[in-house]
């Protein structure tokens, strides 16, 4: 008998470059956009398993990738 799960993986990237103003805080602007995303995807059935800064621009987080995954 096999006991082993066997999971799904999906990609998003979230883009902070729109919302970015240079020298402002943008941490609830960024908190609320992958709160967004999180709770759309965990409705499909999907769960996060890592994020990923993927692009610094002058000391900034420009893009974050999320990844997540479910159980088939």
């Amino acid at each position: 008998m096999n006991n082993q799960e066997n999971f799904q993986y999906q990609t998003k990237v979230i883009e902070t470059n729109k919302i970015k103003l240079k020298g402002e805080d943008i941490s609830s602007v960024i908190a609320e956009a992958l709160e967004t995303e999180l709770n759309k995807m965990s409705e499909k059935g999907w769960r996060l398993f890592s994020i990923t800064p993927s692009l610094l621009t002058e000391g900034a987080i420009r893009k974050l990738i999320l990844c997540f995954e479910k159980r088939v």
